[in-house]
């Protein structure tokens, strides 16, 4: 009979979901949205300000990205956390005062650091403050509830000096929340083909895609009236919005936790697809397929967060954040940008990096010979890898 997987008090519980939903909410609510909003209001007119200023922001995030994995040790998670929650809260308190390109790179770059310290130092303590047996669900919770607050009414459309506020407040949480994960559990990490070089390569590659495919499409809603107006706008649209989100990392959550996350990055990897498609394309309904994107994006965001904290190294973090996350998002906004119409060769190109990440994970995750925990029938079997 295989060992039941430890599972940590309700206090831990609690601690862990809140601070993944507070770093989820600064970095959505802020990071991607709130500054954006706050650059473009002071410098729309320049746009090579507006890049640098955004392009010194991601720079930053895969600074702080590598130094939080070159650093990171157990004992060391609670003061790179705090340092990341600072930086965080003196970005998001500094951006209703800042006026010149200086004073906007300052916070970008502040952003950034905070950003990509917090990320990569969450993934290194979330498994030894939790364990395993929890670990999806602690996660699909905390995205959930940080995707359904910032699409609330009155959040998703607030006023730059409000969802800066509001940013920092989720900093102040998420510090006080950060302060309760301490290392507990011993479990050993998983030894599978998703966390060999190959696997870990084509895992970047999957959540590469799926970022840039996810903000591209997001881009180019935002920036479409017609769009805007039917998928973000009005209190019961921005209500389901938040409703599906939150369900949809939830149970993404679940069924991580029961292993089947190739299934899951699957799943939401074809209906993003299909959500690109039929909204790109403007086909009828279009509507219906935004709660398909939706729905897409709280499944594999929640992903984009148990898998490297599954593996507990904070260099596979460092790599998947730096790539996927700052590296997928830039590319995704560059190649939707100034497009008055959908790029279906975005989709395409898009769907092709899917395939092969998706497919060449499922070769590198095989059980051979060296990996016999994961093979059926062997007396040390537990699982199926990720």
């Amino acid at each position: 009979m295989a060992p039941q997987p430890q599972r940590p008090d309700g206090k831990t519980f609690l601690a862990a979901v809140t601070t993944v939903a507070a770093v989820y909410v600064y970095f959505l609510i802020f990071a991607q949205f709130g500054f954006l909003r706050a650059v473009e209001a002071a410098w729309g007119g320049a746009e090579g300000v507006v890049h640098s200023i955004l392009g010194g922001m991601g720079l930053a995030g895969i600074v702080g990205s590598m130094i939080a994995a070159r650093v990171f040790a157990p004992g060391r998670g609670a003061r790179l956390m705090t340092t990341g929650w600072a930086l965080c809260a003196l970005a998001a308190g500094g951006t209703p005062w800042a006026e010149s390109i200086a004073a906007f790179s300052v916070v970008a770059v502040g952003t950034g650091l905070g950003v990509g310290l917090l990320t990569v130092t969450l993934a290194g303590v979330l498994r030894p403050a939790t364990s395993d047996g929890r670990l999806g669900l602690i996660i699909g919770l905390g995205t959930g509830l940080a995707y359904g607050f910032c699409n609330l009414p009155g959040v998703f459309d607030a006023s730059i000096a409000t969802q800066a506020r509001l940013a920092l407040a989720a900093a102040v949480i998420g510090f006080g929340a950060s302060r309760a994960l301490r290392p507990q559990f011993e479990d050993e990490p998983p030894r599978t083909g998703d966390f060999s070089r190959a696997g870990i390569a084509c895992w970047v590659l999957v959540f590469l895609a799926l970022v840039g495919l996810d903000s591209a499409l997001f881009h180019f809603i935002q920036h479409t009236p017609e769009l805007k107006q039917a998928l973000w706008t009005g209190a019961g649209q921005q209500g389901l919005n938040a409703a599906v989100h939150a369900g949809a990392a939830a149970l993404a959550g679940w069924a991580l936790d029961r292993r089947w996350g190739g299934r899951t990055v699957w799943l939401a990897a074809g209906a993003l697809l299909a959500a690109g498609w039929w909204i790109g394309g403007r086909h009828a309904g279009y509507a219906a397929g935004a709660l398909i994107y939706i729905a897409s994006v709280s499944a594999y965001s929640t992903a984009l967060v148990f898998y490297p904290a599954r593996s507990g190294r904070p260099a596979v973090a460092a790599l998947v954040y730096a790539i996927a996350g700052w590296g997928g998002s830039a590319a995704g906004i560059g190649l939707a940008e100034g497009r008055a119409d959908w790029p279906s060769a975005l989709t395409v190109g898009a769907a092709a990096l899917l395939a092969a990440g998706l497919m060449g994970r499922y070769f590198a995750s095989r059980p051979g010979p060296a990996m016999n925990e994961n093979t059926p029938g062997s007396p040390t079997h537990t699982r199926p890898p990720l």
